[in-house]
C-alpha cells in the first residue's frame, strides 16, 4: 500500500511523456516552458523513484550516510519539483504581459523559498528539523517534516496572486488549471496526517504535470492540428536557426492551387483525407529533411544543400511527386501546384523575409502558368523593393508625398474637354514619383489602397471647389470593390461631397469589371444607392478579361471605357477599329456614353472619332498633369 502512490506517478509520468514526444518537438526550437516542463517531469520521476529506494532501504542494514543521502534527496526533489511547477505556471501567466518586474518578483520569491528549504535540508543533518534515525536506524519524522508542504502551499499562493493581478492577459486555460490544481496540494497536505502510511506525494505532482500538460503542452503547439506535421511557427524557429548557424540549407515551398475544386467535387471530409495522405507522402519522400504545414494548402520541406547535382535530383523527386498524384480512397487525385525552390547563399537576415520572397517568387510564377520556380537574386532585389514600397506607403501622408494629377478626356460632340481622371501619385523623399503601376498594386494586396483613394476623392472635391474656372467638368476617381463593399462606405463618400459643396454629378466611381463579378449582388446595392443620390458610375478596361454584357444589362453604368488593348491589338498586330465601332453602336443602344482610351497619335484620334464614340482620352489630346497644369491646360483651351 505505500508504494500504489509512487508506481501510479512513474506510470502517469511515463505516459504524459509519450504525449510529449508524440508533438515532435525538437529541443532546438522548443521554447523555454516546453523545456521546463520536461524538467519538472523528470523532477516528478526522480522523487517517486527516491521514495521508493529510501522505503527499500530501510531495515536493510544500508550504512547510514546513505539512507540520509537518498532521503534528503526525496525531499530536495520534491521541493525543487513543486518549485519548477510553480515557475511554469508563473511563465504562462506572464507570457502575453510586457510587464518584466512581475516575473522579476517571481524568480526572487521561489528562489527565496528553495534557498531556505536547501539550507534547513543542510542543518537537517545535525538538527534532525526534517526527520533523522535514531540508533537503531528507524526511520523517524521531525518538527519541520511538513516543510515542503507549506512552501508548495506559499508557491501556489504566489500563483493565484500573480494570475489575479494578470487575469486580463493570462486567459481562460490558466483559470481552469488552477481550478484543478487549487484542490490537490491541500488534499495532499491533510491526507499525509489522516494517513501517514501511504504516500501520495508523487503521485499528486504526477497528476499536476498531467492536468498541465493537457492543458498547454496538450495542444502540441508547434504541430498542424489535421497532419501533424510541423507548422508555420517551427518553420521560422527552424529556418532563423539555420541562418544564425550559417548551415547551408534549401527550400522547397509548395502550393497545391485545385484544392478547392477537390472539396467541392468529394466533400471537406475527404479534402482534409487528401491533406493527411499528402503530408504524410511528403515527409517519407527524404530522410533527415523536415516538411512543415504552412497554412491551407501550403508546404515547405527544409533540408540540408550539398551539392547542386543533389539538390536538382531532390527537386526532380517532388516534381515527379506532384504530376503522379494521389490514389486516396479509390480515388486518383491530380494536383495543380506551384513549386518554389531556394538554396541559401549566406546572405540571409531572418526567415520571415526569405519566406516572403519565395511567396513573392510563387505568385509570380502562378500569373505566368509556371509550376516551378527558382528564387534568386532578383526575386529577393524585388521583393526588398516591395517591402521598401509598403514602409513607404504606411509613412507616406498627404502633405509629403501624394499628389492627385488629372487627364482631360475632350468630348467630341462639343470639341471641349468636359471630364478628367483623377490619378494618384506618390514622390520619393528626394522628389522622385514612383510609377503608379508599381505601387498601386502593392497598396492593394496589402489593404493600404483605402487610405489612398479616400485623400483622392477629399482632395478632388477640394480642387473642385476652390477652382470654379474649371467649370462643371466631371471627375472620376478609380475606387477599389473591396472599399465600395466597407461598412459606412455611402455616408462617408456623400458626405464628404456633401460638405464641399459640390454636385453629385459632377463626381463618378470608376473600376472594373473583374471586380464586380466576385460580389455582384452586394456591389449592385452600393450602386443602385449612389446612383439614386446622383453619382454617376464608369466601366473601366472593357474588352479585357470577361466583357460580360449581361453585366452591364444589370449595374447602373452610364459611361464605358474601352481599353486601349481594343485598338492597339487588332488582327495581324493591325488596328481594328472595327471592333470599337460595333461595341460604339450597340453601347448606343443601350444608352451609355462610350469614351475610348489609348488615343497617342494624331490619326488614332481622328480614326475613332470615325467610329462614333463619345469621348476619347489619351496621351495625343492631354497627358496626366498636377493641378497648376491642369488650371493652365483648362485656361488655354477654353478658348
Amino acid at each position: 500500500m505505500v508504494y500504489i502512490g509512487d508506481y501510479f506517478a512513474i506510470a502517469l509520468v511515463g505516459v504524459v511523456f509519450l504525449f510529449f514526444l508524440d508533438t515532435k518537438t525538437s529541443p532546438r526550437y522548443m521554447s523555454a516552458p516546453s523545456k521546463l516542463f520536461i524538467v519538472n517531469l523528470m523532477l516528478t520521476a526522480a522523487t517517486a523513484l527516491t521514495d521508493l529506494l529510501t522505503v527499500y532501504m530501510l531495515g536493510k542494514g544500508f550504512p547510514l550516510w546513505l539512507n540520509m543521502v537518498v532521503n534528503s534527496a526525496y525531499f530536495i526533489f520534491g521541493t525543487l519539483t513543486t518549485t519548477g511547477i510553480a515557475l511554469y505556471l508563473f511563465m504562462r501567466i506572464l507570457e502575453h504581459t510586457h510587464e518584466k518586474h512581475c516575473m522579476k518578483r517571481a524568480h526572487i520569491g521561489l528562489t527565496v523559498l528553495l534557498g531556505g528549504y536547501l539550507l534547513v535540508m543542510v542543518a537537517n543533518i545535525w538538527t534532525g528539523w526534517i526527520f533523522y534515525f535514531d540508533e537503531a536506524e528507524n526511520y523517524h519524522r521531525g518538527q519541520l517534516n511538513s516543510l515542503g508542504y507549506i512552501i508548495a502551499l506559499i508557491q501556489l499562493a504566489m500563483v493565484i496572486i500573480c494570475f489575479l493581478r494578470n487575469k486580463k492577459t493570462a486567459g481562460n486555460t490558466m483559470w481552469r488549471v488552477l481550478l484543478m490544481v487549487f484542490p490537490v496540494i491541500p488534499l495532499c497536505f491533510i491526507a499525509n496526517f489522516l494517513v501517514p502510511e501511504v504516500l501520495m506525494n508523487c503521485f499528486v505532482l504526477a497528476v499536476v504535470d498531467g492536468v498541465i500538460f493537457m492543458a498547454f503542452q496538450g495542444q502540441r503547439h508547434g504541430v498542424h492540428t489535421l497532419t501533424k506535421l510541423n507548422d508555420r511557427y517551427r518553420f521560422f524557429r527552424e529556418v532563423d536557426y539555420r541562418i544564425e548557424k550559417g548551415e547551408p540549407f534549401q527550400i522547397f515551398l509548395i502550393n497545391i492551387k485545385n484544392f478547392g475544386n477537390i472539396n467541392q467535387k468529394f466533400g471537406n471530409n475527404f479534402g482534409d483525407e487528401v491533406l493527411y495522405h499528402f503530408a504524410y507522402a511528403l515527409e517519407k519522400l527524404f530522410s533527415g529533411s523536415m516538411t512543415f504545414h504552412m497554412n491551407g494548402t501550403v508546404f515547405a520541406m527544409v533540408m540540408r544543400y550539398t551539392y547542386q547535382s543533389t539538390s536538382e535530383k531532390q527537386c526532380g523527386i517532388i516534381l515527379d511527386f506532384l504530376e503522379k498524384g494521389l490514389e486516396v480512397i479509390g480515388h486518383q487525385i491530380d494536383f495543380d501546384y506551384t513549386v518554389a525552390h531556394y538554396v541559401a547563399d549566406g546572405k540571409e537576415d531572418i526567415a520571415t523575409d526569405l519566406y516572403e520572397t519565395m511567396e513573392y517568387a510563387a505568385a509570380k510564377a502562378r500569373g505566368m502558368n509556371h509550376r516551378y520556380v527558382r528564387c534568386g537574386s532578383e526575386d529577393s532585389s524585388e521583393m526588398e523593393r516591395r517591402r521598401y514600397l509598403i514602409d513607404r506607403l504606411k509613412k507616406v501622408d498627404c502633405e509629403h508625398g501624394y499628389e492627385v494629377w488629372f487627364q482631360p478626356t475632350k468630348c467630341l460632340s462639343t470639341g471641349r474637354f468636359c471630364s478628367m481622371e483623377a490619378l494618384i501619385r506618390l514622390r520619393e523623399p528626394d522628389g522622385k514619383l514612383i510609377s503608379p503601376g508599381e505601387f498601386i498594386p502593392v497598396a492593394e494586396q496589402t489593404g493600404l489602397i483605402s487610405p489612398v483613394t479616400w485623400f483622392v476623392l477629399e482632395e478632388v472635391c477640394r480642387i473642385l471647389k476652390n477652382n470654379p474656372e474649371l467649370g462643371d467638368v466631371s471627375v472620376s476617381i478609380n475606387m477599389p470593390q473591396t472599399q465600395l463593399l466597407e461598412k459606412g462606405f455611402i455616408p462617408r463618400f456623400t458626405g464628404i461631397v456633401d460638405q464641399a459643396g459640390i454636385e453629385h454629378r459632377r463626381i463618378c466611381i470608376e473600376f472594373t469589371e473583374r471586380a464586380i463579378l466576385e460580389n455582384f449582388r452586394q456591389t449592385m446595392g452600393v450602386m443602385e444607392e449612389l446612383t439614386q443620390n446622383g453619382f454617376r458610375f464608369y466601366l473601366d478596361d472593357f474588352g479585357v478579361s470577361y466583357s460580360n454584357f449581361n453585366c452591364l444589362h444589370q449595374l447602373p453604368f452610364q459611361v464605358i471605357k474601352l481599353d486601349p488593348c481594343l485598338v492597339h491589338t487588332g488582327k495581324d498586330g493591325k488596328p481594328d477599329y472595327g471592333t470599337v465601332r460595333t461595341l460604339t453602336t450597340l453601347f448606343h443602344e443601350m444608352e451609355l456614353t462610350v469614351v475610348a482610351e489609348g488615343a497617342e497619335t494624331e490619326n488614332e484620334v481622328n480614326l475613332l472619332t470615325e467610329q462614333g464614340v463619345d469621348r476619347i482620352q489619351g496621351f495625343y489630346l492631354a497627358r496626366p498633369m498636377p493641378l497648376d497644369k491642369l488650371l493652365e491646360f483648362y485656361k488655354d483651351h477654353e478658348n
